[in-house]
């Protein structure tokens, strides 16, 4: 009876991350903040980068859960421990003071919740999103309803444009200066 009980808890925050639900995210916010803060803060870092920590490792589990790749084969709690743990140390490894102490820290102790491809993968579309904030609302909102693969036209319908040659060349505007905005940031990486 208690391992049903365990499964079904667990179910319902996995349902709750993947839909959003505000009470579930504050209930894992009380539940597991507390075990991160304080390993963040004893491996030199403050309540604030433990805050950090904590959502990007929401994040990355919502990701896993909605593209499908989310599998739970220890407890809640081992699992969000692992992801916000292995953020850490990756924050931890870019600051060069700290890097090779951290990586034989690594070597140790592997983390197979979460990939580096992970990873690098929750910092390219955080540098995505901090850049797409730096458009204009005009060409956030028409690049977040083509994305959404609202037609042209009806892009144009919503923004109060007559003509969709216009919208084309906005879009096409819009989106390559993302891309300078990408590519001009220190944190951007060629591949």
């Amino acid at each position: 009876m208690f391992s049903k009980l365990k499964y079904s808890a667990t179910r319902n925050l996995i349902e709750g991350i993947r839909n959003q639900d505000k009470t579930t995210l504050r209930n894992i916010y009380s539940d597991y903040f507390p075990t991160i803060k304080r390993y963040v803060i004893e491996n030199s870092g403050s309540e604030q980068d433990a805050k950090d920590v904590f959502q990007e490792g929401i994040v990355i589990i919502y990701r896993k859960i909605k593209e499908g790749t989310f599998e739970l084969t220890s407890s809640f709690k081992s699992y969000i421990y692992s992801v916000c743990r292995f953020i850490w140390i990756k924050q931890l490894s870019k600051n060069k003071e700290n890097a090779e102490q951290q990586n034989v820290y690594l070597e140790y102790e592997g983390v197979s919740d979460i990939s580096p491809d992970e990873y690098k993968k929750n910092e390219q579309y955080k540098l995505y999103q901090y850049h797409f904030k730096r458009l204009g609302k005009d060409c956030q909102k028409l690049l977040t309803l083509y994305l959404k693969e609202v037609s042209l036209k009806e892009i144009a319908e919503e923004l109060g444009i007559d003509s969709l040659h216009y919208i084309k060349r906005k879009k096409y505007k819009c989106k390559e200066q993302l891309v300078r905005y990408i590519k001009s940031d220190s944190n951007y990486k060629k591949e």
